[in-house]
């Protein structure tokens, strides 16, 4: 006994070992190699290792399974040579995963879902995605080996990929996106930013308002933060060149452009922004007075700009009052300075009492109002001719109006009125008989003209009273001496 002893201890200490150990130590364990350091794994008369010995050099397992997280926390039997097997050699694995039956969700507590679920390993757990400090420390140049210290956010190792660049900074992938493919984004709700989707803006697809960020080739890249939506037209053209002043919705609603509400627009549109101010009549007529074609028989003609008659309101042409009314005086006027435009005479108010008085009548016209004529009605004058005052006159002498009238039935032709009556009556009150042919004197300048001037009958019947011809001899009126 003494000499197999002797023996025994007499051979060199890795013959020794070779003796008491099952194999050869694995490559990672190497440095533990030898008889005198079975004991930093194995308890003296114990099978097995000692997991509490194996801790004390795994301290990045043992933070694991103190806090309870990852594959080691959650493991029911804490053995460690449960799994991992030692002494078959320099080069056998201590880690043997079978990823096929591999539980990653129940096994680490980050489950594998849609896209994720067919991923390799090591698509994830790759050296250049660990970002756990310790874990970089504590394995060195053996990240590419290890499965912890990955991440668990999105952007953690999706971030390079983003096609948001920093739009969504400190917002969560999972806000909007979920792992059955990052092309959709079913969790994000458009209603519940500052620009809700109404009307036909539901039916557009995300890359018709979010055009591709500028300077970026990246595919899908598309602007989502700062996009301007405070205003129709940062997205639509103005259809009305700036001619509408204020807001589209103030006319227009997203359930369609051509459906416009009319109730709104006549109750609160503001027709100053057209250039086009609503004043007197004007204000009080309703939108489709000029906003339609009028009826065969109106006195108003509506033409509307090119391109424009499908509208719902379809814009007029406008300038001056006859570009929608028609001239009720038949060119009367256009001789006149202001080439007879309405404004000249009539208001928006209303189109009588015309602003054209009598001082404008002497002022501007070649028949000056005097005398009783100031209280002639005009239409006395200026008489309706199929349905139109008529305002050209051929002459504006006495006889050019009163000539139907004349009391004197031709007597005095070729001799004006104003002779012998004046324009403020036309009863004769200073006739100065003295230059006619018969000169009153003596006992005649008492009679009365109407002694002399006596009543006739035309061939009508119609009576007048005789100046001309007159007998002036003494018989003719007298009568012969007795």
């Amino acid at each position: 006994m003494l000499m197999l002893l002797l023996s025994f201890g007499a051979h060199p200490e890795p013959a020794a070992a070779q003796l008491i150990s099952p194999g050869k130590l694995s490559a990672a364990h190497g440095d533990l190699e030898g008889i005198r350091s079975c004991t930093r794994c194995h308890r003296l008369r114990q099978s097995g290792t000692d997991a509490d010995r194996c801790l004390e050099c795994h301290k990045l397992v043992a933070s694991t399974i103190t806090a309870g997280e990852g594959y080691h926390g959650r493991l029911v039997d804490r053995e460690c040579d449960t799994c991992h097997k030692e002494h078959f050699g320099v080069e056998f694995p201590l880690v043997r995963l079978d990823s096929l039956a591999f539980e990653h969700g129940e096994q680490v507590g980050y489950p594998l879902h849609g896209e994720h679920a067919p991923v390799g390993c090591r698509s994830c757990h790759r050296a250049e995605l660990v970002s756990d400090r310790a874990v970089i420390e504590a394995k060195g140049s053996a990240l590419g080996r290890t499965f912890m210290g990955l991440p668990t956010t999105c952007a953690a190792c999706h971030n390079p990929d983003s096609p948001h660049g920093d739009q969504f900074d400190g917002q969560a992938c999972v806000d909007c996106h979920d792992e059955g493919g990052w092309s959709g984004a079913d969790g994000f709700d458009h209603d519940e930013t500052a620009y809700p989707l109404t009307g036909l803006h539901r039916d557009v697809t995300c890359n018709e308002c979010h055009r591709p960020l500028p300077g970026t080739a990246m595919e899908g890249a598309l602007r989502y933060a700062g996009v301007r939506a405070d205003r129709c037209t940062a997205c639509h053209e103005d259809e009305h060149s700036g001619s509408m002043p204020g807001r589209c919705e103030s006319c227009h609603s997203t359930s369609g452009w051509q459906r416009v509400d009319r109730g709104r627009v006549e109750s609160s549109f503001d027709h100053r922004g057209t250039g086009f101010l609503l004043e007197g009549a004007h204000a009080a007529a309703p939108c489709a007075s000029c906003h339609r074609s009028p009826p065969a028989d109106s006195a108003v003609r509506i033409r509307f700009k090119p391109g424009t008659a499908g509208d719902a309101y379809p814009s007029p042409v406008v300038g001056s009052c006859l570009a929608c009314h028609q001239d009720q005086h038949d060119g009367a006027f256009v001789d006149r300075p202001e080439q007879g435009t309405c404004d000249d005479c009539h208001g928006q108010v209303a189109w009588l009492p015309a602003d054209f008085d009598i001082a404008r009548h002497n002022r501007e016209t070649d028949f000056v109002i005097d005398g009783a004529h100031r209280v002639v009605p005009c239409a006395s004058c200026h008489v309706p001719e199929q349905g139109m005052p008529r305002f050209r006159f051929e002459g504006t002498t006495c006889s050019d109006c009163h000539a139907p009238l004349d009391p004197h039935r031709g007597q005095f032709e070729g001799r004006s009125c104003d002779s012998c009556h004046s324009g403020d009556s036309f009863r004769i009150t200073d006739f100065d008989h003295a230059a006619t042919r018969y000169p009153l004197d003596g006992a005649h300048e008492d009679v009365s003209c109407d002694r002399c001037h006596t009543p006739e009958s035309d061939p009508s019947g119609a009576s007048f009273v005789r100046y001309r011809p007159l007998p002036h001899q003494c018989v003719d009126c007298h009568g012969g001496a007795a």
